[in-house]
């Protein structure tokens, strides 16, 4: 932190970097993560000064937060839900902000200007909070058989009146070539921008010799500057995918008001699809695993290490990102994964499993589970799983358009136990393909989230319930991903069960009951078919 206090002057503060500029996600080793210990996927923060941190972060990480900066000088500001980062800052800076331009998000840096916020540029410190997670000797494996990249190229240049159109999200580079990777833990793109050009050959910067020909130019990172800087006419691009250091590098930048890209890659083609059922099986079968080596007296650390081998066992390349376990009051933490050797599992002991795995096309998978130690459930802990298991079958089996729709289904279901200090800080779901979290970014009725849900398209579905005090410090999530079908419906891709003693069956209607026993039924005709001898 002396580096810090020698820039900084009374009054002024320094945005702690926390996102690697080139895979845009919060990274293990970041100033932010080095300085605070918070490693959580959203956060941001100050310091000021005098070496005093503030950390802000959303309802998903307020308890990881407070137990991760224990001890450290840090003062954690809780948001609340859809609050924005920039207006907490402003209220706290009086002074200045200063920034990374090579690391604030082009969105970040407008949003803290908007709020009158004075912005001053300092440059990274040299050997403090590098990324060393990225590994470039990875292989940049490539899919054949998915629709080529000069289809999706000729389906962009309909749209697009400008020449070039800069692709900077390394989520639509892997999507756009068919190429992936997994040079960063839980991530299957690689380091890479893409200049695609609809009156000659596109460009594809990148340091990994490719081995064998494409419908564009590979060229190394190293040239992608001075290419970027010489082309005097229109660029077009999305600011999201932008930091404001790279934004400098281009003349007349053209702000693209819609994603095409995510668009296309939102709505699955039928060899996605059938990966995914592939994918998801596997996935069960390692959950399926794991169920049956739960047992009384092993802590949460060793129950987080018997779920991956297992999901390695079954096929998975890698995580698709960090496993979420939490045991008893541990599960009241939504994204907790602090895995905590001395945290034992008990008789009526809740486990929540948040996971997923990367097989071989690249796409992330993901569901949520709630296990029972033992066959004895609290009348509190069965009460609070079915409340979400209606919840969750509700919206599944809904007639809902849009996310906004499911949401509302969701929350009405239940919003009755926030008097019980019960409550539902997050989104339904949210979409999901190459990156765990794709377009449509959230299955939401919070602001402007209204996105309809097209055939194809695959999205979670994860209501869930959470209480942080005392006596009924615990919470549950169930999770799974779906496809909406060419009927509108929507399809599961896992068929995990349900458990069936944290399930208070006077609670469903005739019609919940129906909806469970056919689920049930599902997953016991696919053990029967698929795990069991």
């Amino acid at each position: 932190m002396e580096v810090y206090k020698k820039i900084l002057k009374k009054g002024e503060y320094a945005l702690l970097k926390s996102s690697c500029e080139y895979f845009n996600c919060h990274y293990k080793n970041s100033p932010l993560n080095l300085l605070t210990g918070f490693s959580g996927t959203a956060g941001e923060a100050l310091i000021d000064f005098e070496g005093k941190i503030t950390l802000f972060v959303d309802p998903r990480y307020h308890e990881q937060a407070d137990f991760e900066s224990k001890g450290k000088n840090v003062d954690v500001i809780k948001l609340k839900f859809a609050q924005s980062f920039a207006s907490e800052i402003k209220k706290i800076v009086q002074e200045s902000v200063l920034h990374v331009p090579n690391s604030i998000s082009l969105m970040f840096y407008d949003r803290l200007k908007a709020q009158g916020l004075k912005l001053k540029p300092y440059e990274d410190f040299e050997g403090f909070g590098e990324n060393i997670n990225i590994d470039l000797k990875k292989e940049i494996f490539t899919l054949d058989e998915l629709r080529s990249f000069k289809t999706k190229f000729n389906e962009l240049k309909k749209r697009i009146k400008q020449r070039f159109y800069l692709v900077t999200s390394l989520e639509e580079i892997a999507y756009l070539t068919n190429l992936r990777s997994f040079q960063m833990p839980e991530i299957s793109t690689f380091k890479a921008r893409l200049l695609l050009d609809f009156d000659s050959k596109s460009i594809l910067f990148c340091d990994e010799l490719l081995g064998k020909a494409f419908d564009f130019e590979v060229r190394p990172m190293s040239e992608y500057k001075g290419v970027i800087e010489k082309i005097k006419t229109q660029i077009a691009l999305k600011r999201e995918f932008m930091t404001l250091g790279e934004m400098s590098l281009i003349s007349k930048p053209y702000e693209l008001k819609k994603n095409y890209i995510a668009k296309m890659a939102s709505i699955k083609q039928k060899r996605e699809i059938n990966h995914l059922k592939s994918a998801f099986l596997r996935l069960d079968k390692a959950l399926f695993a794991f169920k049956n080596r739960i047992k009384e007296g092993l802590s949460e650390f060793e129950l987080k290490e018997i779920f991956e081998e297992e999901l390695i066992k079954a096929g998975a390349k890698t995580t698709s990102f960090k496993t979420i376990l939490a045991v008893a009051d541990n599960s009241s933490s939504i994204h907790y994964s602090n895995y905590d050797k001395n945290k034992i599992l008990k008789k009526g002991d809740l486990i929540l499993l948040d996971c997923g795995g990367y097989y071989e096309y690249g796409l992330a998978t993901d569901i949520t589970r709630v296990f029972l130690c033992s066959n004895k459930a609290s009348s509190k802990q069965k009460e609070i799983y079915t409340a979400v298991l209606k919840a969750f079958l509700n919206c599944y089996h809904s007639e809902a358009k849009s996310g906004e729709q499911m949401d509302k289904i969701a929350r009405k279901i239940l919003k009755p136990y926030e008097k019980q200090g019960f409550l539902f800080p997050h989104a339904l779901g949210h979409g999901i393909g190459i990156p765990v979290h794709q377009s449509p970014p959230t299955i939401s009725s919070y602001g402007a989230r209204k996105f309809p849900l097209y055939n194809n398209m695959t999205h979670t579905i994860e209501p869930g319930l959470y209480c942080e005090k005392k006596p009924h410090k615990f919470g549950v999530r169930l999770e799974n991903t779906v496809y909406v079908t060419s009927l509108g419906k929507r399809k599961s891709f896992s068929h995990f069960e349900f458990e069936e003693n944290l399930i208070e069956k006077k609670m469903l209607t005739k019609r919940e009951l129906k909806w469970l026993n056919a689920w049930q039924n599902e997953w016991r005709e696919l053990c029967e078919n698929n795990f069991e001898q």
